[in-house]
This record gives C-alpha cells, structure tokens and sequence, in this order.
C-alpha cells in the first residue's frame, strides 16, 4: 500500500533555503554594480524576490500535479520544450546578450527556454521509456533523437553548459532505464567525444580550454574571471570575511551574482559557510534519488531520477567552474543564482519531487 510522499515538503524546506541564500547573496553580489549601472543596489534582489514568489506558486502546482498527467503529455511537453528553444531565434522575439541567444523577451518579461526545455526532455524521456521495457536499440532510437534536437538548438545559442547537462543527465537516464554496461560506455564515450569536439570546433572554446589550463598566461583577458574567482574562493579561508564584506564583487569577478555567485558565497563565509551551502545541496540531490528508489512505478522512478540529474549535473558543473575544475562555461547555481525563470522552473521540478508518491521501509517489509 503506498501514500502520498507526505514528508515530500522536506523538498520545499530544502528549496527554500537555497533560494534564501541566493537572495542574500545576490544582494550582497551585486549590490555595488547595480547602484553604478541602475541606480538601485536592490535591483537584481527584487526582481528574484518577485521569482521566488512566483516559483512557490509552482512548486506546489508540481506537488499536486499527478504523474499520470506528465506521462500522457509527455509528446506534448517535448514538442513545447524544442519549439521554445527554436523561438529564440525569431527576430524580434529571441534576445542576445554577451554573443549568446539563450532568451525570449516578450516585453514585460524575458525568460530562458533552456531552463524549461531540460526538464521537459526529462519528463518525456521517462514517460517514453517506461512503456518500453526493456531497453533496447529500437527503444533508443526516440529518446536520443529527441536528445540530440534539444542539445542542438541548446548548443547554437550557443550554450555549452546546459548542452552538457542534458546530455549527462540523459545518460544516467539510459542506466536507470537498464540500459546494458557495455552500451553504456559506448554512449559514454560517445559523449565525451562529441564533448571534446564542441570544443575544437569553436575558437573561443579552446581559448577558454588555454585559459583552465594556465589562466596567468592572459591574466587580463580569458584568463581573467577565473582568476577573479580564484581569488573570491581563496580569499576567504576558513570562516570568511563576513558577510557583504567582499572585495571582488566590486566590479572584479563578472556575473558575481549569476554564474559565480558561489565565489563570493566562498569569499563571504569562507570553508565552513561553502561546506554548508553544499551540504545542503547534497541533502537534496540524495532526497530526490530516495525518491526515486521508493517509487511506485517505472515512470516515476525514471521520472524523480531525470529531474533530480539535472539538478546534481548542473550543480556539479557550476561548482568545478568557479573552483577550477574545469574549463568556463557558463552555467548557474540552482535556486541560488539571480535569474528568475531558473529559480522559477527549479521550484517547479523540486514540487513535482516532493507530491511523488513513495513506498515506506514499513510497508515493503510487510
């Protein structure tokens, strides 16, 4: 007998205090460039206060939406999902920033489709192959052509990052499904050749590779925001320099309070304050893999799974780009970086993690 995963509001708890800390942060962030470029030091906080509200809304739209709902829109919601990436390119419609074409603006607010279009992909990706047990190349063929045309639109806006998280994602997927070891390699390898050949084929990609790898050799140029981040992460030690007190966010570090919000995190609160911002982190990626090994079907198993990738992936990678991990790209911090259709779209996914239904200990031993 299964009940409805009434401990699932931990999610909510969990997702509440991410989104506070990106609150405070991205004031603390961004304060002193929004006062020079906009007038207001509150200018960045206010618009993901009116983010965080609305996304408590959808959170508990995904609570209380029913998985079989998902399952039967699954075609539906990955058509919307490739034809909001395509939208972009619309003249007019899509916007461009910094070389990039990742945005809608539609006047009174403007919004990122690759932040919806991932989820989307997931949703799809487990309602399709939970009705095809158990995996085989046919069954494949659906799922990673629908991979490929999401990661292509993503990847000519262009945008590497979220290109790599889908695609990491939709291979833990490919596991979860059963997919055999031996084919999971293969695809395994697979994607880190395509990985690796994204990157020789873009000039500025191997500049940013050159960069990861000796960032002082051009200090002043592709080498320079990772060596501001070097500095926010190294400066703060072990308890930080307190709160607001950081130097790089003082037009030093770029997009402090967007993709490498987690430096000046480091730089504010030190070893102690970073630890705990990922401790919290890791409670909910493990919370949401909980979910789905208590699942009541294969759909929602593969379901909780896919959302809760994208999640982990996307964390993983932000946190190895401001440390130095790995080369650049640019990626933000779920619910923590300023940006309202990803705070909104996390909210929504962390709802739809929390209303799953689960099997207790108590009743399997029954």
């Amino acid at each position: 007998m299964l009940f409805k995963n009434r401990s699932g509001y931990h999610f909510l708890l969990l997702s509440v205090v991410l989104s506070a800390i990106g609150l405070l942060f991205i004031y603390s962030a961004s304060r002193y460039s929004a006062e020079i470029n906009y007038g207001d030091p509150f200018f960045f906080v206010k618009k993901q206060a009116i983010a965080f509200a609305v996304g408590i809304i959808f959170f508990f739209l995904g609570r209380f939406l029913k998985p079989v709902w998902l399952k039967k829109a699954k075609w539906i919601i990955l058509i919307l999902s490739i034809l909001l990436l395509a939208l972009v390119y619309i003249p007019g419609l899509g916007m461009s920033s910094y070389g990039a074409t990742r945005w809608i603006s539609l006047g009174f607010v403007t919004f990122q489709p690759s932040e919806i279009s991932k989820f989307g992909l997931m949703i799809f990706f487990a309602g399709y192959m939970s009705e095809r047990p158990p995996v085989t190349i046919k069954n494949m063929i659906v799922p990673v052509l629908a991979t490929i045309g999401v990661c292509a639109l993503v990847i000519t806006e262009p945008n590497m990052s979220i290109t790599m998280v889908v695609g990491l994602s939709t291979l833990l997927l490919f596991y979860a499904a059963g997919l055999p070891k031996k084919i999971f390699f293969i695809l395994l390898c697979i994607v880190i050749a395509g990985g690796v050949g994204l990157i020789l084929i873009e000039p500025y990609r191997i500049k940013r590779l050159t960069a990861f790898l000796n960032p002082w050799e051009n200090p002043k140029a592709e080498g320079y925001q990772l060596i501001q981040s070097f500095y926010a992460v190294g400066s703060g030690g072990l308890f930080g320099k307190g709160l607001f007190c950081s130097r790089q966010k003082l037009l030093f570090l770029p997009f402090a309070e967007s993709d490498f919000i987690f430096s000046i995190i480091a730089e504010e609160t030190g070893l102690i304050g970073s630890i705990a911002v990922m401790t919290v982190f890791l409670i909910l990626i493990i919370s949401g893999f909980r979910t789905a090994l208590a699942s009541e079907n294969r759909f929602e198993m593969l379901l909780a799974t896919g959302l809760t990738s994208v999640i982990g992936f996307q964390t993983l990678i932000n946190l190895a780009v401001v440390t130095g991990c790995i080369p650049p790209t640019g990626v933000p911090l779920p619910f923590v970086s300023a940006g309202g259709s990803s705070l909104i779209s996390f909210l929504f996914v962390a709802g739809i993690l929390s209303g799953l239904p689960v099997v207790t200990k108590k009743e399997l031993a029954s």
